[in-house]
């Protein structure tokens, strides 16, 4: 992936001890626009139940994005995508460098509309 001059990548990504789970990482970054992302991880293995969705150890990683502070949606059903590579974080950021407000919007479109059919009948 081609990286422009000021465009941030997972790189740009400073892990430390998540804050409420000791076998966790976390990492926050201002994506510029109003735009934050999240990556969260389990550092060797994932828990049964009440983990992360990652392992840093196999790559893995939980994101979320932030616009003005509130969860993005990331697809129709949910705001965080689990177990996802570091390409498939840097395009995430790249989307929301280049794309930003017309992003969301487009998102949130979606989600708007599969709530819409679950509200049906």
């Amino acid at each position: 992936m081609i990286k422009t001059k000021d465009e941030k990548t997972f790189s740009d990504l400073e892990f430390k001890d998540h804050a409420h789970h000791a076998d966790g990482i976390q990492a926050r970054l201002d994506l510029d626009n109003g735009f934050e992302i999240s990556v969260v991880s389990m550092k060797n293995r994932e828990k049964p139940f009440g983990g992360l969705y990652g392992n840093a150890s196999e790559g893995t990683y939980e994101v979320a994005v932030f616009h003005k502070g509130n969860l993005t949606p990331l697809c129709k059903y949910d705001d965080v995508l689990g177990w996802q590579d570091k390409v498939a974080i840097t395009r995430l950021m790249k989307e929301v460098q280049v794309n930003s407000t017309a992003w969301l919007k487009l998102l949130q479109e979606i989600r708007d509309e599969y709530n819409a059919e679950l509200l049906k009948d």
